[in-house]
């Protein structure tokens, strides 16, 4: 692979809190995860193009899976890269500018890391561009929400922990995986609600029914970081202080926005301090979450794509009741492509 000094600088251009994060991981776990990170953002960047129309953008889409499928040829990269709109911002530009660099190195790794990685950007592709062919994306329901974070951010825990799993240990409960990443798309879908709406991304249908979700999420991704084993600080402070963030940033949703790095790296101090201290990263968590309320579950809404189609699309190592529980299908149903375990 290439150097780290080459992918750090990538994770700090887009985005601060993961640039902060990935270092804490061994190698080569850490390369694993700063690789997946950056191609996750290159599907991002087809994902949130304004493209002509959803047609080019599903062909995108599709072109994007082809270089997951077999080794791209620098043809099939610079068209890739070329088929964006000009309209891109200048930090996507100079992502893009390096997918090839991405994909010589990923296609460099083991099978076993790159199957795992592979495997899960693929189905996040998927369900994808079934979302971007809605005429608008609007997500009807808490029940939309809870799928579409399951594939944007769910497939992610997924990977980590199989990335993490390869060097023999026990991971954790893949439901608690599928939590973390809800807990933190979720507090990210309700902070950016505003920037989102501007764009025509009309992801938050009720505020109150995503914060009360909330608390199932929170209660999983804490069980997450406290399964691992205890000597395992690295993997350990780095799903620390994602959570740890991700409480405090929705503690502080409904304030002004401003910068608050000197808090943020105190609060990143303190936690990987406690990092191997089960009762103390509980205290903390609870003392940094706001109160969520409580809202009365109600009956899903339709959607274009069926309950059936997702839990094929997804394809995860989890129950039909591990589906329900993550609010993404109706306990009525039966779904027998979802049970992998």
């Amino acid at each position: 692979m290439r150097s780290e000094q080459f992918y750090q600088g990538h994770l700090d251009a887009v985005s601060r809190s993961f640039a902060l994060c990935i270092p804490q991981l061994a190698v080569p776990f850490r390369q694993h995860v700063a690789l997946s990170y950056l191609l996750l953002r290159v599907l991002d960047t087809v994902e949130d193009a304004s493209f002509a129309d959803k047609l080019q953008q599903q062909r995108q889409f599709a072109a994007f899976r082809q270089l997951l499928a077999k080794r791209p040829t620098r043809g099939q990269v610079d068209a890739f890269r070329n088929y964006f709109p000009g309209s891109i911002t200048e930090g996507e530009r100079n992502l893009l500018a390096d997918t090839g660099a991405f994909f010589e190195d990923a296609y460099e790794l083991p099978a076993a890391p790159r199957s795992v990685m592979f495997g899960a950007i693929d189905r996040m592709a998927v369900g994808m561009a079934a979302y971007a062919r809605r005429p608008t994306l609007r997500l009807v329901d808490l029940e939309d929400v809870s799928r579409y974070c399951c594939i944007v951010a769910g497939l992610v825990g997924e990977m980590l922990t199989q990335l993490w799993g390869l060097d023999g240990e026990t991971p954790p409960r893949m439901i608690h995986a599928y939590r973390f990443g809800l807990f933190l798309q979720k507090v990210n879908i309700l902070k950016d609600q505003a920037e989102d709406e501007a764009v025509g991304r009309f992801l938050v249908p009720d505020r109150r029914d995503i914060l009360a979700s909330l608390r199932a999420d929170a209660e999983g991704a804490l069980s997450y970081l406290t399964s691992l084993p205890q000597k395992e600080r690295g993997y350990r402070t780095f799903c620390a202080w994602s959570l740890m963030l991700g409480a405090a940033s929705l503690a502080q949703m409904d304030g002004p926005r401003q910068s608050r790095r000197a808090e943020t790296m105190e609060l990143l101090a303190r936690t990987a301090g406690i990092a191997q201290d089960d009762e103390a990263l509980r205290r903390q968590f609870a003392e940094l979450l706001p109160r969520l309320p409580h809202v009365r579950a109600k009956e899903p809404l339709p959607k274009p794509e069926p309950a059936d189609w997702f839990v094929r699309m997804l394809d995860a190592p989890l129950s039909d009741r591990e589906l329900v529980e993550l609010g993404t299908i109706p306990a009525v149903a039966h779904h027998p492509a979802a049970a992998h375990q």
